[in-house]
């Protein structure tokens, strides 16, 4: 189960598409490169990660609780 935790946040991180807040945030540090601009990416980035790593984390408890701890 410890693998599958750590394999699971990886993934989510790695095979991550991005969304219109992400890309429109992007497009505007590129535009307009500054404190501000790339804050408000690094925000929007980490909490749509968060998001998504919070609802895997669901999952696999779900799924240790009806007693599949392997996955």
């Amino acid at each position: 189960m410890k693998q599958k935790i750590v394999d699971t946040v990886f993934d989510n991180w790695c095979d991550k598409e991005f969304n219109s807040e992400i890309l429109a945030a992007m497009d505007n540090a590129v535009k307009n490169p500054n404190e501000d601009t790339i804050f408000q990416l690094v925000s929007i980035t980490e909490a749509s990660a968060f998001k998504d790593g919070f609802h895997e984390c669901l999952k696999l408890l779900r799924s240790l609780f009806t007693g599949n701890p392997e996955m």
